[in-house]
């Protein structure tokens, strides 16, 4: 089921979907998730994004909203605020060269006087207020329907409306339900719940129903695509798909070239309830809501659009290969074709980093996992936290993503009805002074020389995807992203620090072996294998029903095989791997190193009369380490005069006895050690590497117990 909101940071003059770096510059690509900003606001929930060109302005909608955003460039965009407008869930669409708009459930029929001005009035009234997700289309002919639906088990409707009145015609016609017996996509399943919209209180069951939701209505060369979403929003496979007709009523034709979008791998997944429209070039665009995941609470949806086109017979298709890459904007983008993105890899993914701290288990590695589930999150929101990724060499960066957290964050209190819907969390919008995070960031090829290529140490929007495009590339080996202050007491936070660029040794290599095992039971589902290309960062594995037609894709990362349902039941398939390299040498973490060499050893007080079985106790007092391979000395300090024993954790003794007053408390500024002892010997299978050995270092009110190897 769907949720209908969307985790948006919303200018009055913004640049959408792109962060506003410290000086102007002409921005030519971005990339997905989206931010589009409405002055100092927070980010709020809304949702179910229709984009439409109405006097050569774009305009953008969104739900539970009381105004939305138009512009001439679909990069810098005016916010305008419209306390008439239809808010809700709603439809808008050029009827008789006016805006008008209708809500979900509601039977009022709105139009804009002045939209620039943020003007509606009430023009008409529908005869129910049942109509879910309704859809608005006038047809070129003059003529003006309504598409609806959002539903398990009803079908998707349409109703042709009087033109004057807005009044139904007739009884709204069936058109198509879901199913799931032969479309893949269309199915829930357990294993792709991302998270539960109603907080644990219902079971994902594996036979349901799917929602079908979100019908839109795109009329091109002729043809009518009426373009519907499945699943649910709470789902990693939430996606369009679309049905075909030479009519506006009907009869569609399912289209096995399905589904339209559809993205359940790498950093940004989802792909359902919005809409398809045309950009000034001719171009087509889909854009979708996506889920989104922000703080310990966060749950919602964001933006997301891909490159769409129709083929020379008249498939419509998206391309969602790359699609949390950098891409063009419609004025750059090439006409016809779906073809959009840049040629800049992702030269982050499995890199070394080092940071200032860490919080918990939320590790470096996360930020740096195309997982928005994860973070690495420093231990404190203090100025001087710092992440810092070393590529492994020198590449040209072009653009920088960072993907923010807010770990640790204060409560916020909850919002009024109509600006977002039931688990959201926002505040009143702050005031210009207010800031939101605020960051630096540095390059280095030796990691020793910084350059400052980002500045934002006042920044007073809440960007939660920052994207950042450089006039020209930067050449550096090390990104150093550091903390100048966060907000609402959180932690300083990245959920992903992704950084797009090239190298000289980048490349992409077709995959030759591919083996395909379509299950027999179940013709929705298949199994790839293929043989792994050695440094490979990931792969992109296109499919489709015809051999120059493959229009579905996935991206993998971290394997050669993939398991898929969401093929149609009916045609065959094609299938193309190709492997992506972007040059450089991925981090393998060396475990023994980080993690210790598994071994601990413990201290511990005892009294007198405890006997040896005392050794594999532990007390309040008890003190453990790791023994690390490349530490050299361990220290356990306030060492009182008494009974001690010092033993591997649960295991032998090393060292027991009594330390007296004498052994452990001295003026001297310099101290001696007062006790030196022989522990173990060390070593590997028959070589003996170093000596385990242990010194008592007196203090002026305690002492200390130094484990050293020599």
């Amino acid at each position: 089921m769907k949720l209908c909101r969307i985790l948006i940071a919303l200018t009055v003059t913004c640049a959408l979907f792109s962060s506003i770096s410290a000086q102007t510059q002409t921005r030519h690509t971005f990339a997905n998730p989206l931010d589009i900003l409405v002055g100092h606001e927070r980010g709020y929930r809304g949702g179910e994004p229709v984009v439409l060109i109405f006097q050569d302005d774009y305009y953008l909608f969104v739900s539970q909203r009381k105004g939305y955003w138009y512009s001439k460039d679909f990069q810098n965009w005016t916010y305008v605020d419209a306390p008439n407008y239809p808010g809700g869930i709603v439809s808008v669409c050029e009827f008789n060269g006016e805006l008008i708009g209708c809500s979900m459930n509601n039977r009022n029929v709105f139009k804009a006087i002045d939209p620039k001005k943020g003007v509606w009035e009430k023009i008409g009234e529908l005869s129910s207020d049942r109509y879910g997700d309704a859809n608005l289309f006038a047809d070129d002919d003059g003529r003006l329907y309504m598409y609806f639906g959002w539903s398990q088990i009803m079908p998707f409707h349409v109703v042709e409306l009087d033109t004057k009145t807005f009044k139904e015609k007739y009884t709204p016609k069936p058109l198509f339900f879901s199913d799931i017996k032969n479309h893949g996509f269309e199915v829930r399943k357990p294993e792709d719940v991302i998270y539960s919209i109603f907080n644990g209180r219902r079971e994902y069951n594996p036979e349901e129903l799917p929602w079908i939701e979100g019908p839109w209505m795109t009329k091109h060369n002729g043809k009518y695509y009426l373009q519907y979403a499945a699943i649910g929003l709470e789902f990693i496979s939430y996606s369009h798909g679309v049905y075909v007709s030479d009519s506006p009523t009907g009869p569609f034709i399912y289209s096995e070239h399905n589904p339209l979008t559809f993205k359940t791998s790498g950093f940004q997944v989802g792909a359902g309830h919005g809409s398809t429209f045309h950009d000034k070039k001719g171009n087509l665009w889909t854009i979708c809501m996506i889920p989104a995941h922000y703080g310990e609470n966060g749950r919602g949806s964001e933006l997301a659009i891909y490159p769409t086109a129709v083929d020379e017979d008249g498939v419509m298709y998206s391309n969602t290969s790359f699609g949390d890459y950098p891409q063009y904007y419609p004025a750059e983008r090439k006409v016809g074709g779906a073809d959009n993105y840049t040629d800049w890899k992702l030269l982050s993914y499995k890199k070394r980093a080092e940071v200032s701290s860490t919080f918990g288990n939320n590790l470096p590695v996360n930020a740096l996992d195309e997982n928005f589930l994860t973070c690495w999150a420093a231990e404190t929101g203090n100025p001087g936290e710092f992440f810092m990724v070393d590529l492994g060499a020198t590449a040209s960066i072009n653009a920088i993503q960072i993907n923010w957290d807010h770990l640790g964050a204060e409560q916020l209190p909850r919002p009024t009805r109509g600006m977002g819907g039931p688990g959201m969390s926002a505040a009143p919008a702050p005031g210009p002074d207010t800031r939101y995070q605020c960051y630096e960031v540095f390059v280095s090829n030796d990691g020793k020389s910084w350059t400052k290529v980002i500045s934002k140490p006042e920044n007073n929007r809440e960007f939660k995807h920052d994207y950042n495009e450089f006039e020209k590339p930067v050449i550096a080996r090390y990104v150093k992203v550091t903390n100048v202050a966060t907000y609402d007491k959180a932690k300083f936070c990245i959920k992903d620090l992704r950084i797009f660029g090239t190298t000289d040794k980048m490349k992409t290599t077709k995959v030759t072996d591919i083996k395909v095992v379509r299950n027999p039971q179940d013709r929705r589902e298949a199994n790839l294998l293929w043989n792994p290309v050695p440094g490979a960062d990931g792969y992109i594995v296109r499919y489709g029903i015809e051999p120059n037609k493959l229009y579905n894709s996935y991206i993998v990362y971290e394997k050669n095989t993939l398991y898929m349902h969401s093929l149609n039941t009916g045609p065959e398939y094609f299938f193309e791997v190709e492997a992506f390299d972007d040059g450089l040498e991925n981090y393998k973490e060396n475990t023994l190193a980080t993690l210790g060499c598994g071994a601990e050893i413990q201290i511990a007080k005892r009294t007198a009369g405890q006997g040896g079985s005392f050794a594999y106790r532990q007390t309040a007092d008890t003190k453990i380490v790791m023994l690390k391979d490349g530490d050299d000395e361990y220290v356990f300090d306030d060492i009182t005069p008494g009974e001690w024993i010092l033993n591997h954790t649960y295991g032998p003794v090393l060292w027991a006895g009594e330390l007296t007053e004498k052994e452990l408390i001295s003026n001297n500024p310099s101290p001696k050690p007062t006790v030196i002892a022989t522990l173990t010997l060390m070593g590997i299978g028959t070589k003996v590497t170093n000596t385990l050995m242990m010194k008592v270092i007196p203090g002026k009110e305690k002492g200390k117990i130094v484990v050293y190897r020599k």
